[in-house]
Order: C-alpha cells, then structure tokens, then sequence
C-alpha cells in the first residue's frame, strides 16, 4: 500500500511538474500575422504600390519589434508602433517602388522581435509591366491616378477608367481598401468591349497631406488577374494662398 501511494505520488509529481514546464514554454510573447502575403498583380513601371500588415500580440507578455528590414532599396517598411502589450496590435504599410523592372517581382521585407532569434518574413508579389497599354483583359486609364492639389481651389477627387477588351463581362472585385487616406467607388462590373468609372475621393483627413498609394482589385476572368492602381497627391499651397492674401 505504502509502496502504492508512493508510486501515486511520484506520478502526480511528474505530472505537474510537466504541466508546469509545458505552461512555461507557452508563455511569454507572442505574435499572429493574419495575412503575410499580399500580390499586388499588374503595376505599370515607376510607381508606387502599397499594402498594409497588420500585426497582433496574442501573448501574456509584452512583445517587441526590435528590427524591421525592408529588403532593398526599392521597398519601405514603415511601422505604426514597435511595443505591443499583450491584445494590442499594429499595422507595417509595404511601399514598393517598381522603378524600371520587369516582369514578375517579388519581395520578402522581414522583421525581429523580442520572441526568438527567428527572422519573420512578410512577402508581396507583383508583374511590373514596360508598357501599360499591353495590359490584358482590361486596360486602366490612367494607369497611375494623380490627384495633386496647387491652388487653394480644394481638389478631393479624381477618375479612372476600366476597358474590358475581352469578350466576356467580368466582375470586379476590390482587395485593398482599408487604411486609405481615400475612399473608392468602385464599380461591380464591366460589359464585355465596355468601360466603366473607378472614382476616388480623398479623405477629410488627408486633404492637406502628401501621399503615394494603391488600391488592388481581381476581375473575373479564368486567372482571377489583380490589377493595383497607384495614386498619388501633392499639396503645395502657397502660403498667403491658404491665409486668403
């Protein structure tokens, strides 16, 4: 009996013990990306396309973004916040200029955190196109949309347009709307050989800021092609303009 209960004990023992060990692995920082990878699909050359991550801190303990890598010069790795307590989260925007490359691109910026020694990768993917007006099944014009401001005149709004050249009508379907410094009306579909308006419109916050964007949209064909449509604004008021002089 003695030799029984001893027997009872030590297992209870170990058992706690490898609870114990077990919780102290699982606790500590912790990181989920939702989503890592982003195709921006079809982008013209010299422009700029962007994608935001957002990161979140599911941990019992506070989790640090000690370093973050672009990948190379033609990337920007922006971050909101750097500390995160355990249920906060962040977002890090993904700029990538296309310059003059061509083909398909693809990136993978990484960052560091207080977790492990491990490299954390994001990726995105891109098809930087030499001539925009090879675009198929559609065509986008313009295919960069400015929405600069010079006077004091308020410019909030600009147009684009989307060519379906294909003999089929193809829906439309948008990907990347969130954390815009401008809202899209985008339309739901295009008639086959018809066009249809994109408009955007810039945020009342962001009226008298400078920015370089992207929306990203899919169309309906057998592929599910991506299309992003860079955007970009420059506020340069003359000051005795803005006071009314």
């Amino acid at each position: 009996m003695v030799f029984k209960l001893r027997k009872n004990i030590s297992f209870i023992l170990a058992a706690m013990f490898m609870i114990s060990t077990a919780s102290s692995l699982m606790a500590g920082p912790k990181l989920y990306i939702p989503e890592s990878t982003f195709n921006f699909g079809k982008v013209p050359q010299r422009a700029t396309v962007s994608h935001t991550f957002w990161l979140i801190s599911n941990g019992d303990d506070t989790l640090r973004i000690t370093k973050v890598v672009p990948g190379c010069g033609c990337t920007k790795a922006p971050l909101m916040d750097s500390v995160l307590a355990p249920g906060d989260s962040t977002s890090i925007s993904i700029y990538f200029d296309s310059k003059s490359y061509r083909g398909f691109v693809s990136k993978k910026p990484y960052f560091e955190t207080n977790i492990s020694d491990d490299k954390i990768y994001i990726q995105i993917h891109t098809e930087v196109l030499p001539d925009p007006e090879q675009m198929r099944p559609v065509k986008l014009k313009p295919y960069i949309l400015d929405v600069s401001q010079f006077s004091v005149k308020p410019r909030r709004r600009a147009r684009a347009w989307i060519i379906n050249e294909s003999e089929e009508d193809l829906k439309i379907n948008m990907l990347d709307d969130k954390g815009k410094s401008f809202t899209i009306n985008l339309p739901e579909s295009v008639k086959a050989g018809d066009s249809a308006e994109i408009i955007i419109t810039v945020n009342e916050d962001a009226i008298e800021t400078e920015f370089t964007e992207s929306f990203t949209f899919e169309i309906s064909d057998e592929v599910g092609s991506r299309f992003s449509l860079p955007v970009r604004r420059m506020y340069r008021i003359p000051q005795e303009n803005k006071s009314g002089k």
